[in-house]
């Protein structure tokens, strides 16, 4: 990792700090309610990936640490063209596919029995048809590709 990274992820750390501070400590009337917590939040994922990713950094610049990440890249570049994980990467997608399917299906149904508004109802409806329509167009273009 080159050591430029380094210093972005440290100014990024900074920056989330400096945002959480500006948040809890200056913004504290009611009238910047909103944007003090905004800027808490903002700042707490910018302080804890910058964190993250220096301590990643300075980790992996150790010798037996390079040789012990190096070794993962490689082993992860064979997993990827395996066989079997790209057979059961498909099998895991389709099952997913079909399960959220049944349940788009079962909420679509419910929200219309319940009443809730009809603009609801036809964007769920909506979405499960581009579904429908979206598998039978894959299954079409990988027929011919494959």
């Amino acid at each position: 990792m080159r050591s430029t990274n380094k210093w972005v992820y440290v100014l990024l750390a900074m920056a989330g700090l400096v945002m959480m501070c500006i948040g809890g400590f200056v913004l504290k009337s009611e009238a910047f309610r909103e944007i003090s917590g905004l800027l808490m939040g903002a700042g707490s994922v910018l302080l804890v990936l910058g964190l993250g990713y220096t301590v990643q950094a300075i980790w992996l610049n150790k010798s037996s640490n390079q040789e012990m990440y190096a070794e993962r890249l490689r082993q992860k570049k064979i997993d990827v063209q395996d066989e079997r994980s790209i057979r059961l990467k498909e099998k895991a997608g389709y099952k997913t596919n079909m399960t959220i399917f049944y349940i788009l299906m079962a909420v679509t149904v419910v929200f219309s029995l319940v009443g809730v508004e009809p603009i609801v109802v036809t964007v769920l409806a909506s979405v499960f048809i581009f579904q429908i329509g979206l598998g039978i167009y894959l299954f079409k273009y990988y027929a011919k590709r494959m």
